[in-house]
């Protein structure tokens, strides 16, 4: 697997063929135009995306990133994921590469987080490999839509304790 730059065309293969679990979760968000809202944002974003393809063709296999949060919120970073089925012939490739980005986003954010829908079972044992939390389900001025947990990292602190 290799790193690229979003694409439209890109964005849309994934889309068209997101992992069951991402899908319901992009629908769950967006409602009935659930692809057009997604890639809207994406492409709007100002961050950057990791976009990882096969190495011998070059194929779309997910996608994600770490934003900043809010405007006036620096050092709180808000974490993203989207795959295709193809995750589970590059898995052990995309968490060394997930690895990578989480290690990067600690030199920026302090604080990284968001949700997830309560069925995407995978992705929620990822993030915990990945030092994610999901122990503050109800977290104090985030709304938390019915049917998504609330997940969140704090960058770890060298040389106290670590």
């Amino acid at each position: 697997m290799y790193r690229s730059i979003k694409t439209n065309d890109d964005v849309d293969f994934i889309l068209d063929h997101l992992r069951e679990a991402d899908k319901e979760e992009c629908i769950a968000l967006f409602g009935d135009n659930w692809k057009e809202e997604t890639k809207n944002k994406i492409m709007q974003t100002k961050f950057y995306v990791m976009l990882g393809k096969g190495k011998n063709d070059k194929t779309p296999i997910c996608m994600g990133g770490i934003e900043q949060a809010e405007q006036d919120a620096p050092g709180i970073g808000c974490a993203w994921f989207l795959c295709t089925d193809e995750l589970k012939n590059h898995g052990i490739q995309i968490l060394k590469e997930l690895k990578k980005e989480i290690e990067q986003a600690d030199e920026k954010f302090w604080l990284t987080y968001n949700m997830i829908y309560k069925t995407n079972h995978l992705a929620k044992k990822w993030l915990k490999w990945l030092g994610f939390k999901f122990d503050n389900p109800n977290p104090k001025g985030i709304e938390i839509p019915e049917g998504f947990e609330f997940f969140y990292r704090v960058r770890p602190i060298k040389g106290l304790g670590e």
